[in-house]
């Protein structure tokens, strides 16, 4: 019995051991199963505390980037190109930025990385600097517009004539007489004077707007008082408008291509009295080729010289023609018809004498060294405008055919004197539909009419008109203003990364 209790004794001892041993096996592994995790844990701390620092490394980039961006714009220059790295970061790490600019050169893509113990970050955002452009302006495009300014009462309309079209006058304006002015829109530069038994709309049809002074804050006075008050508030004779404020909404300002610095401060250096801009767009057209031109219709020479005396009796003749000027540019005559079809620019060096009934189609801008005057009662339509068979009706359309007359009122062979009075003038009786820009003065006479818009340094209304067709589109070769418009710098947006 004894020896049995040893034996079992023995037995039991190495149990115990294989016991020990196994238990030894599991805490050593619960020991490396929690030992590698923290590790694991640990290393990626590190890493995610250096994906935070790279990213704020980027962001850093990014607010270089957009100094930079921005400070270029004010100061017109352009920001640097490539790469930029940024300056030593306190705690290591690596940053850079780089900048490129869209097609319409003022917004900006800047592209920033942060990167710290071999962790990158990326970011993109777009951005707008502050930057310029140049914009045309073709308000002045829907008024008959006088450009005289600087003397009292610099443009003057008197007599017995109904103006029912919009106005705009870029200095003085004083009516008198019986003038009666009844169009929508009348916006006046500098002062307004109505005097005798001139009006302005009336009590029972006000116009429409009554605008005076270049701005909100000028000085310029409605019948000597401030515009919108007293005499002026549009409700008491002689000046009825549903609305009148101070400062004119479309800048009254005439392009320049020949008149003096004395008439317009703006016209200065190669365009202060000259005809040099005339002379660009002649030797423009004389490069080109020409087919199916007929003799002295565009000139009777080679030399800008105010020379062909020919243009009106070519242009309207008997003779059908099919004129090709480069490849945009044409004029077709069919004078069975009495139709003109044109398109483009082209330039006449002489003056025009509009005669007898044309009804013209297509869009184009027609230059005289001269002027352009009438004789009789003639018809000068566009197409649209005929309906059944009434001719020049309100149903122009200007988009599809209109025509703007250029005139240089030159009056000599060197560009050295204007034709100051009448350089575009319409006979009584004239019956037309063209918009004109007359370097010096446009005068109508009684019972004339065109329904085109019309830009000159001075008005001599006779005539009058049932209503005004503006230009939404002008014709190639239109001559046009020109302003700069500021656009604002815009905040980062579009972020990526």
């Amino acid at each position: 019995m004894r020896r049995v209790l040893q034996r079992l004794a023995c037995d039991e001892t190495g149990v115990a051991l294989v016991i020990a041993l196994m238990l030894m096996l599991i805490l050593a592994g619960t020991t490396a199963a929690l030992v590698v995790p923290g590790a694991v844990n640990q290393r990626n701390s590190l890493k995610g505390s250096d994906a935070k620092q790279a990213f704020a490394l980027a962001e850093t980039a990014v607010a270089y980037g957009e100094g930079a961006v921005y400070s270029a714009g004010q100061n017109g220059h352009t920001p640097p190109s490539g790469s930029q790295p940024l300056p030593a970061q306190p705690g290591g790490g690596t940053g850079s930025w780089s900048a490129s600019v869209g097609a319409d050169g003022y917004t900006w893509t800047i592209t920033a990385t942060g990167t710290v113990d071999g962790i990158t970050r990326k970011i993109t955002v777009v951005a707008a600097d502050p930057s310029t452009t140049t914009v045309v302006d073709t308000g002045a495009w829907n008024y008959l517009y006088s450009d005289q300014a600087g003397t009292t009462c610099a443009t003057s309309m008197n007599g017995t004539v109904s103006i029912t079209v919009p106005l705009l006058v870029r200095g003085d304006l004083c009516i008198g007489g019986s003038l009666n002015y009844t169009g929508s829109q009348l916006e006046v530069g500098g002062n307004l004077s109505v005097t005798g038994s001139a009006k302005i709309g009336s009590s029972t049809t006000p116009i429409s707007t009554l605008r005076v002074g270049l701005t909100s804050t000028s000085t310029s006075t409605c019948n000597t008082v401030t515009p919108g008050t007293g005499a002026c508030d549009g409700h008491h004779s002689p000046i009825y408008a549903s609305s009148v404020s101070e400062g004119v909404d479309v800048v009254p300002q005439m392009p320049c291509i020949g008149q003096p610095s004395s008439w317009d401060s703006l016209c200065t250096g190669s365009s202060d009295g000259t005809w040099t801009t005339l002379k660009s767009i002649y030797n423009a057209q004389a490069a080109l080729t020409k087919t199916g031109c007929p003799t002295n219709l565009l000139d009777s020479d080679s030399t800008l010289n105010n020379s062909d005396a020919s243009i009106s009796n070519v242009m309207f003749g008997n003779t059908d023609y099919d004129c090709k000027v480069g490849t945009a540019n044409e004029i077709k005559w069919a004078h069975a018809t009495n139709t003109l079809t044109v398109k483009g620019t082209l330039y006449f060096d002489g003056s025009l004498n509009l005669k007898g009934t044309v009804i013209y189609s297509g869009q184009a801008s027609m230059y005289f060294t001269g002027g352009i005057g009438t004789t009789g009662g003639p018809v000068f339509c566009g197409a649209s405008s005929v309906v059944g068979g009434n001719q020049c009706t309100s149903s122009w359309n200007p988009d599809v055919d209109g025509i703007i007359f250029v005139a240089g009122c030159w009056a000599d062979t060197t560009g050295v004197s204007l034709t100051t009075t009448g350089c575009i003038s319409l006979g009584g009786g004239s019956n037309v539909q063209f918009g004109a820009y007359c370097t010096t003065n446009y005068a109508t006479a009684g019972g004339s009419s065109n329904m085109g818009p019309v830009l000159a340094n001075s008005l001599n209304l006779g005539g009058s008109t049932s209503s005004l067709i503006p230009f939404h589109y002008m014709p190639p070769g239109t001559p046009l203003n020109y302003r700069t418009v500021i656009i604002p710098a815009k905040p980062p947006q579009s972020w990526s990364g």
